[in-house]
Formats: structure tokens, sequence, C-alpha cells
């Protein structure tokens, strides 16, 4: 067999055949001695991209599946066979994600970056990949154009040894495509990671599979149905007959959480991820460059830039570090909608969906639930990710069918209106299979549950 990128080739050619047509490529394989199900101790198995955010500059429109086949050389030029990235004055950035296929009984080594890339030398345009290191929220530059020949396809490599780094709570990565100023466009034909694993020494659960990365497996998956309550003010009641409370972060001591779980009920611990509150007692961790336009209606508050992952990220891993050591189940990340405010940057609903993604995979990797605020419009991209939905006045708004994919899932949605009577929406609450409360703007201890 060739370099290891034929392999590559075949794997991805026979992922796209139909039916009929993988028994010849089964045949070809075997034909080297390889098989599909290979249980070596080291082999290599082929990642390709299942999403592409521009977040600046733009691409073609051709599908993602034309970077699984590596069939451009030289001066190829067949335009349905590659994409193109543009970059504005800015330069570009594009987020690529890859889905890492079940391994449970497998230890990943080794990923191995594969690109086909036609462009300008680097010394006219740098064009480089980064990956996301899910603990730092920091981007790690991986690669870039420095070896090419300009405007002819080359091959672009890297090896990353320590790929654990860079793996979420839902065995994804993040690859970054980036050209950090104007100048001109790049093209890419194939990008794939090969993976190289060896079998692992981790006993197998009874089930037949081994255990999930860390504890986000075992994370609370909180289902329809359950009671609720929701207070931020002292004294907390801590009498009422419920499964579920919803509290502040900092203002609740972990004796106070711990006696309610004692009790047998699931705390969630609320905290504001898109804004700054200069009461809190880690204000000092936010730069000046983070702080945006003040929210509207409340003093000392004033919206983050969530494009500054590197910056932001940290801070936030830190507060569910706190949560999950004061015994939180989960949490309430606020004010995850900035894009549709006016925050004083120019946010991007892709800019939201990857911060608010950053989110889930970090409380996930820290064994934490997490739920999804508002922030309706991206509930279609965003409800695989979170583990239940809250909700405020959804029905004043008219606007609660969004929230119908959570209970769609089995994910529950908890809710509060403020200004409406519990008989003009609770049964329709009930129907759609809601956990609604009235509450008092306050959040105080009164609730008017809807069941």
């Amino acid at each position: 067999m060739k370099p290891i990128i034929n392999l590559i080739k075949i794997l991805s050619v026979y992922k796209m055949c139909p039916p009929k047509q993988k028994k010849s490529v089964i045949q070809l394989l075997a034909a080297v001695g390889i098989t599909l199900m290979t249980a070596t101790a080291s082999f290599a198995e082929a990642m390709f991209p299942s999403n592409l955010w521009n977040k600046r500059g733009s691409s073609t429109s051709q599908s993602l599946e034309v970077l699984h086949v590596k069939d451009q050389h030289g001066s190829d030029d067949n335009f349905d066979r590659y994409m193109e990235f543009n970059s504005d004055q800015d330069g570009y950035v594009g987020d690529f994600r890859f889905n890492l296929p079940a391994m449970p009984d497998k230890v990943i080594q080794k990923l191995i970056l594969h690109a086909n890339y036609r462009g300008p030398e680097n010394s006219f345009q740098k064009w480089e990949f980064e990956l996301l290191d899910v603990k730092t929220g920091k981007w790690v530059y991986i690669a870039d154009n420095g070896d090419v020949a300009d405007w002819s396809w080359s091959n672009i490599t890297a090896t990353i040894t320590n790929p654990s780094q860079f793996i979420n709570g839902r065995n994804q990565i993040t690859l970054r495509y980036v050209a950090k100023n104007k100048g001109d466009s790049s093209q890419l034909d194939f990008v794939a990671f090969e993976i190289k694993s060896a079998p692992s020494k981790r006993p197998m659960e009874a089930s037949g599979t081994a255990s999930d990365r860390g504890s986000h497996g075992n994370r609370w998956k909180p289902a329809p149905g359950l009671k609720w309550q929701i207070q931020y003010t002292d004294p907390l009641d801590t009498s009422l007959n419920v499964d579920v409370y919803n509290i502040d972060l900092f203002d609740t001591s972990a004796a106070v959480i711990s006696a309610l779980r004692s009790k047998g009920k699931h705390v969630i611990c609320y905290f504001s991820a898109g804004s700054y509150e200069n009461w809190r007692p880690d204000i000092r961790a936010f730069p000046a460059s983070l702080l945006g336009r003040n929210l509207d209606g409340w003093e000392g508050e004033r919206w983050l830039d969530v494009r500054k992952l590197d910056v932001l990220m940290p801070i936030m891993r830190a507060r569910m570090e706190q949560a999950a050591k004061k015994g939180c189940h989960g949490v309430d990340p606020d004010n995850v909608d900035g894009y549709s405010n006016s925050t004083g940057f120019a946010l991007s609903y892709g800019d939201q969906l990857v911060y608010n993604i950053a989110l889930a995979d970090a409380a996930h990797d820290l064994g934490l639930a997490i739920g999804l605020k508002n922030n309706l419009d991206q509930i279609k991209h965003l409800v695989s990710y979170f583990d239940f939905a809250v909700n405020e006045q959804c029905f004043q708004d008219g606007e609660c069918n969004a929230l119908k994919p959570f209970v769609d899932a089995g994910k529950a949605v908890f809710g509060i209106e403020y200004h409406l009577s519990n008989r003009s929406f609770c049964p329709q609450a009930n129907k759609m299979n809601f956990d609604f409360l009235t509450k008092n703007l306050s959040l105080d201890a009164k609730r008017v549950p809807c069941r």
C-alpha cells in the first residue's frame, strides 16, 4: 500500500458508495491486506468535516463532501471538486467541526491533519490551521502554507500528539482555517484527520462499552415533568416539595447545596455567561476589551464580546468548576443571545453559536448538565448540545412553539411567566409538557406552579 493518504481516500469513497458498490471497495481493501474493521494495535481511520461556519470572509457553496476526496493535483482546476475561501478587509476565519467515530475500546494516540491546498505562498499571505483547546478556550496553531508551491496543489500535514486537549465532551474537535489579513483567496480540495489509536486498557462495562471520556457521560439529564423552584433572594426556602432548585452560583454556599442534595434535590446554579456584572467576586478576571454596552434596565451589567473565546472561556470554565466543586448538578448560563441585542460588538449568529457550544462542551467536560436560557432563534442548532431549556415569558410573547424541540428530545423545559395569570397559560403549558411557574420579577421564594 502506498502512502496512508490513499487509504483515507479509499475509506472516503467507501463511505459515499451505494450499498451495491461497497463490495468492490471491500475487495480492493482486502487485496492490499486491509479490512474496514481493523483490530491491530495501530491503525488509521479517516475523519472529515461535518460543519463549516464562516465567521469572517466567505466560502463557495460546494458541499463539504468535496473535501472528502483528494483529486486535484498540480494545476487542476475542477471547480466542482474543491472549495474556495475568500478574505475580506480583515482576512478570513472559518471553523470546521469534526465528529470522532465511536471507538469505545480504543485510545486515540495521535491525530494527523491532511489538507490539499492551493493558493498564495506564505510570503504573500499566510493561511493557517488552528485547533481549539477545549480546556483553555485558546486556538493552537498546528500548520500553515509555509512550504507550498504558489498556486499549485500542495499537501499540508500536521501531527497532533496530545489529542485529548482538543476533544470536547461530545467527542468532537474544531479546526479553524484562518488568514489574518486581506490578500488573496485560497482553495482546499481535501481536509481530513487521520486517527492513530490503540486498544484501550480500561475495563469494559457490563453493557460491552467502555465508560465515556471524563464524567460527562454520567451527568444529570432532566426530563419533562419535574417540579422545580427558582429563587435568587435570601433566605432560600429549602422546605419545598420540589425536585429541582435553580439558585445563584455565587450567592449560595456549598453547605446549602449539600443540604439540598441530602434531601434528594437536584441543583441548577445560575451565572451570567454573556454579561459582566460589577458585583461578582471574579470581576478582576475581565479585561476592559471584553466589555460592551450596558444591558438595558440592569445597572452595573455590560455585554461581553463572546468572539474572544481565548479570554472569555477560561473565566467561564472557572465559574463552572466552582459550580462542580460546590455540588451543582447543572448550570444555567444567562444572556447567551447577545448577537440579537445592541451589545456594542458586531456579533454574528455564528459567533454566538460557537460561544454557546463552547459553554456546553465545558459544562459536559466537568460532568455538569447545562441549560439554554431563552435564545429561541438558535434552538434548532443548539438543542442537541444542551440538556434542558430555561425560558422567560414565551407565552406572553407568543413564542413557545420554538421550545418544542427540547420536549421532543425528552429534555425538560423550565419556564417562568411574570405577568400572566396561571389560568391564562397553564393549560397550554401542561399540554406542551412544559414545566412552568408564575414568579415575581424579583425571583423571591413565591411560586405558583402549573402542575
